[in-house]
């Protein structure tokens, strides 16, 4: 962890093929979700490349209900897959929530889950970037891995 990062990993019982399938997939978004924050898929598409663009709807305590537009800045499938959030019709705000997956043998996969935020300039979302804790992003693993069970 840094000033500007937030990372958590750890190693779920599944193939990399199957931890990236469900990863990719935004209409399980909210199964795996640790933060609470995460409420439904408005895309219903698989993630297929950088680039593409895939809603969310959410919900905090604080601001209430909201919706996200997710832009996929990395895709390497089996290996890792990065989006940034922007407000509906505007650009990404410069922060980056990811994954990166490593084989750790043929029915195991080690999985990085980061939130990066070097990158972010407005002070009102610095205000609030360390909303979602390394405990929480640590619940989202545990539930990736019962999904996958």
């Amino acid at each position: 962890m840094s000033d500007t990062q937030i990372s958590v990993s750890a190693t779920v019982d599944a193939p990399v093929e199957r931890v990236f399938a469900l990863l990719a997939d935004p209409d399980r978004h909210p199964d795996i979700d640790g933060s609470g924050t995460v409420r439904a898929s408005h895309t219903h598409l698989a993630i297929t490349e950088e680039g593409d663009v895939f809603v969310m709807e959410m919900e905090n305590p604080t601001r209430g209900h909201y919706r996200v537009e997710n832009h996929v800045v990395r895709y390497e499938p089996d290996r890792a897959l990065a989006w940034m959030p922007a407000k509906p019709g505007e650009r990404p705000s410069g922060h980056v929530w990811g994954w990166e997956l490593a084989s750790d043998s043929d029915d195991r996969t080690a999985v990085t889950h980061y939130h990066d935020w070097a990158d972010v300039t407005d002070p009102a979302l610095l205000d609030r970037i360390r909303e979602v804790t390394p405990d929480e992003m640590r619940a989202t693993i545990e539930n990736l891995a019962e999904a996958l069970a």
